[in-house]
């Protein structure tokens, strides 16, 4: 009896145990309801909250969030206009750990409303967001402790948001009224159904000023009538949209009549019309478009232009028309300069796609051919047999952004231990359990007690044991590895880098950090963002994954001062920690000397010189579909097109094509691959090597680097290997020293570096 209800009550005690284990396990995936404290702060009252763009977001990638309140008490409030303190907010990365964003200020309007905005990247598909008030004392923002606890973080306010759309969705933004948008992405629908999400925006004064802002669209259309009118503080939207279609954006911009008026011409879009380099477009009037052949061939259009719909179009003449930086695509007349219609042209590293038709007005909006026509200005159909970004979290792989996140994840003197010691030590202790424990406590009456004292002996002989053998294959220092992508743009000294860190610590320590362009490299300041390197997709840490990461080194983190630094990031032992880093500004002087001309069959005539303080290696000059083999370039060398071998295809160099007795063959891209410049290498062309069609992948968020459109449209681009253009400052603090590689082991390494060459066209 006794036995019974003993063994009745180890079983209560066991499903109690199991329950709150259960419980506890639901709250750290998040599936129990939060009990933070309602939605407002000290003083703000509840708080209206617009993300993305009209709601509209994807996870991994940079949003903005403006949170507004009509209440003006309490001590946040403040007679008339002004500041009216300062807010941080915190959101999930994809390890599903708070990261609290740099404190922002409170803006009060006249009228009492107050707003903020912020800047943050969800690595997790619930779209949580916390509100934090910052204290009075701390007016700056800049001394909150990094020491976070859990208690602290369910105190702040919770603000309900949209569930975001998955970070492999692609997404086009629409400023202005363009019903046409969304026929065509019918159009652009890949094998497995899914097409581009349209999100249109009416008014611009909606979106945001910085071009981070954008981070969330893969291509924007501007219609110029929707940003004709605006003027001043109502144009930083247009600010915000230069400054990404600079970082690599693909802009479409629609102005036909609206391309002459006086408020376009007073403002940033004035940049967006063809002309010169670094020169805004000239209008030498409007003239009447009489035929519409043209567009209807671009467009490839299976219904004419109503001729009825032509009557009194007018369309703008562009001024130096034979000398404008870029490519005339479409134009009517005997010669591409007579009267251009569609105009790509480059601008930083990024595209403008500029239309003399205003799509989004009159018959356009009914005629079938401006659906495809919109398909075309935004690249075509998709090409290739790959199921889409949209699918990779549906069929498990990686894109070429998840598998550079794998290659940075490398350590030169952290191993994995052999699987052989895993199974050795596996079933040594098996065996230790049964029969050894078992008979030594089973002979002889009574010995079972010895049980109590032989298991817990097993059990810690044997962690220490497997400890001691993975510390032979770990290294008892800090371990860096580093990916770096430098662009440099000569047309408008523009440079950018990129920079993906990885951070092994072999102990339990917080990680301060830090990045900063290469010293001589941009003219300060840098537009500098730091921020964690998740991977897109459903799988573990993931930022679409419906549970969070069970991270041993489970803390929150924050900024500081700006996005450009990141304090009290965990580091647990034995394990990594993955960063990425982005950074734009003036180039302090010309890379190179360049004199190359474009030939009417696409190749180059002419030659480069190196202006840099270091050589080059493995250099190439890409146009075109073409690839000239340099090799090193050492400072003041040159190369001409002349000598040396003849250009040969470019994307058989970038898929490194083998050639046998009868024919070339073509190696397919290995999903294995990990070395990290060779990522970005193929990466950063990825469209001229082939796209998904080699790849079988989709390039994700590196798609942002692809310079493949500006091969095309007057740019050749100088592409090798030099030092890292970005410099890491890291410090760690915890229980236990942790030596991490100090600075200049950190910029001793190579990157790969890109340099954007404008090119003097002969036009016929």
């Amino acid at each position: 009896m006794k036995r019974g209800r003993r063994g009745r009550l180890v079983g209560r005690c066991l499903r109690a145990v199991w329950a709150w284990a259960s419980l506890l396990v639901l709250w750290q995936a998040g599936a129990l309801p939060s009990q933070a404290a309602p939605a407002s702060v000290d003083g703000g009252g509840p708080w209206n909250v617009r993300v993305g763009f009209q709601d509209v977001y994807r996870t991994g990638s940079w949003t903005p969030l403006l949170v507004s309140s009509a209440s003006s008490s309490g001590s946040s409030s403040a007679s008339g206009g002004g500041s009216a303190g300062r807010l941080c907010a915190w959101a999930e990365d994809s390890d599903g750990q708070w990261v609290r964003s740099p404190a922002m200020a409170v803006t009060q309007a006249a009228d009492g409303t107050q707003s903020v905005r912020f800047l943050v990247r969800f690595g997790r598909p619930v779209g949580r967001v916390l509100l934090e008030q910052v204290p009075p004392e701390d007016a700056g923002g800049d001394g909150l402790s990094a020491e976070i606890s859990a208690e602290h973080v369910a105190g702040l306010a919770p603000l309900s948001l949209p569930a975001p759309l998955p970070g492999g969705e692609t997404v086009v933004l629409v400023v202005g009224e363009l019903p046409s948008m969304e026929r065509a992405a019918r159009l652009m629908a890949r094998d497995d159904g899914s097409r581009p999400r349209v999100v249109a925006v009416a008014d611009p004064r909606l979106l945001g000023p910085t071009g981070l802002d954008y981070d969330g669209a893969d291509a924007i259309i501007v219609c110029g009538r929707s940003v004709a009118a605006l003027r001043g503080a109502d144009a930083a939207a247009l600010v915000g949209i230069d400054a990404w279609v600079r970082r690599g954006g693909r802009l479409v911009f629609l102005a036909g009549a609206d391309a002459v008026r006086a408020g376009l011409a007073e403002s940033v879009a004035a940049g967006w019309i063809p002309g010169l380099t670094n020169t805004p477009g000239r209008m030498e009037g409007m003239a009447p478009l009489r035929r519409a052949t043209a567009i209807e061939s671009y467009a490839r259009a299976d219904r004419p232009l109503d001729k009825k719909a032509l009557q009194g179009l007018e369309v703008p003449l562009l001024a130096d028309a034979a000398a404008m930086d870029g490519v005339i695509e479409a134009f009517e007349g005997t010669a591409p300069s007579d009267l251009p219609l569609v105009v790509r042209s480059p601008h930083g590293f990024g595209t403008i796609t500029w239309i003399g038709l205003d799509l989004d007005q009159g018959f356009f909006r009914t005629w079938q051919g401006t659906d495809t026509l919109l398909v075309e200005l935004l690249g075509g159909r998709p090409k290739g047999k790959s199921a889409g970004r949209g699918a990779e979290g549906a069929r498990g792989a990686l894109d070429m952004a998840g598998q550079l996140r794998l290659a940075v994840d490398q350590f030169p003197s952290v191993r994995p231990v052999p699987f052989e010691i895993i199974g050795g030590l596996a079933l040594l202790y098996i065996a230790a359990l049964y029969p050894l424990d078992w008979w030594l406590v089973s002979r002889g009456k009574g010995r079972f007690r010895l049980a109590w004292l032989s298991l817990p002996l097993l059990v810690a002989g044997f962690v220490a044991l497997a400890g001691s053998t993975a510390r032979q294959w770990k290294s008892e220092a800090g371990q860096e590895s580093q990916a770096d992508l430098v662009d440099i743009d000569m047309a408008g000294l523009l440079t950018r880098g990129v920079s993906f860190a990885g951070i092994w610590s072999p102990a339990n320590a917080t990680l301060d950090t830090a990045a900063v362009p290469r010293e001589g490299l941009a003219v300060p300041p840098a537009d500098i963002v730091v921020s964690w390197f998740g991977a897109v997709g459903r799988g573990l840490g993931a930022t679409d994954s419906p549970t969070s990461h069970p991270s041993l080194a489970s803390a929150d983190y924050a900024y500081g001062p700006s996005l450009a630094t990141l304090r009290g990031i965990p580091l647990a032992a034995s394990s990594s920690r993955l960063l990425e880093a982005e950074w734009i500004a003036a180039c302090p002087r010309p890379p190179l000397e360049a004199s190359l001309t474009r030939e009417a069959q696409g190749t180059l005539r002419g030659e480069v010189v190196n202006r840099l303080d270091f050589p080059l290696e493995d250099c190439r000059l890409v146009h075109s579909g073409w690839l000239y083999d340099i090799g090193r370039l050492d400072p003041g060398a040159s190369y001409s097109t002349h000598g040396g071998k003849g250009p040969r295809s470019l994307a058989g160099a970038l898929t490194r094509n083998a050639a046998n007795a009868e024919r070339i063959v073509a190696t397919r891209w290995d999903p294995a691959e990990l070395d990290p410049l060779r990522i970005l290498e193929v990466a950063g062309l990825h469209a001229a090597a082939g796209g998904s069609a080699y790849t079988s992948s989709d390039p994700g968020r590196l798609g942002r680097f692809d310079l493949s459109p500006l091969l095309n449209v007057d740019r050749a681009v100088l592409v090798g290997r030099g030092p890292r253009g970005t410099a890491w400052r890291q410090t760690t603090a915890g229980p236990e020293a942790v030596a991490m590689p100090s600075g200049s082991a950190l910029e001793a390494g190579s990157g790969l570096w890109r340099i954007v060459i404008p090119l003097k066209t002969r036009r016929p």
